[in-house]
């Protein structure tokens, strides 16, 4: 078969790998398999689309609502790689699934319009899926409502003329668009075990506390969960319709 590339957009070391691995037991994939470029380690190479089954573009703290002066020279170049890549995943219709950061930059590109507010602070939400998302065969074999973690501080207010919203929360109303035939994001990290976050977070209040105030680890907890949790099979799902 063809492999996966993941394009990982964080700058800090342990969060990259760790993602690496995440997405590697979502989709139930080898090393080999789902390769990994980071956009921080000297830019990004020189990539052929056509030589992947699909392409995976994962979150990032940077935002696309941070003003030009305040952001840093690695988050521009990185903005600017990632426009070229989805013009290159476009141009070829190659399959692609972007999360958090990276739904944010293609929304962009397709003309959306993403603003600061319907931010969601690290928490447990209740995703809803809209008539169109239980239709889609991303989502196949998916329940009306599903719990997943979020955290973010931007995301898309009005979404690209020719998208299609599939899944909603109170809070955020586009956790996830179809932004072309076979191009799909997610305004959540589908790799983050939300499972184990929330047995996490239990055994907290089973203790008398309300939680924990290291979200860090707690999301190093989620990405190094077992990778079974029910918003990884939107992972598993993608590399299932599109493998070559």
């Amino acid at each position: 078969m063809q492999p996966f590339l993941l394009v990982s957009t964080r700058p800090e070391d342990e969060a990259a790998e760790a993602e690496h691995r995440s997405f590697q037991r979502a989709a139930r994939l080898g090393e080999d398999d789902l390769r990994q470029v980071r956009l921080d380690l000297g830019g990004l190479p020189d990539i052929d689309v056509r030589a992947f089954s699909g392409i995976i573009v994962a979150g990032s703290p940077y935002g696309t609502t941070t003003p030009d002066e305040r952001k840093s020279t690695t988050q521009k170049r990185a903005e600017a790689e990632l426009v070229h890549l989805f013009d290159d995943i476009t141009t070829a219709s190659i399959p692609c699934l972007a999360t958090g950061y990276g739904m944010e930059v293609a929304s962009v590109l397709c003309g959306a319009e993403v603003t600061t507010t319907w931010a969601e602070p690290p928490s447990m939400v209740d995703i809803s899926l809209t008539v169109a998302g239980a239709a889609d065969p991303l989502l196949k074999g998916f329940p009306g409502e599903f719990v997943t973690y979020v955290g973010h501080h931007e995301a898309v207010e009005v979404p690209p003329p020719d998208a299609v919203v599939l899944a909603r929360s109170l809070t955020c109303p586009i956790q996830m668009m179809r932004l072309g035939e076979r191009f799909y994001a997610t305004q959540f990290n589908p790799e983050i075990d939300s499972d184990v976050i929330r047995q996490r977070l239990s055994s907290y209040e089973d203790a008398g506390y309300s939680g924990t105030d290291d979200l860090d680890s707690l999301v190093l907890i989620g990405r190094n969960g077992p990778g079974g949790h029910q918003a990884g099979v939107v992972i598993s799902n993608f590399v299932q319709m599109f493998t070559r």
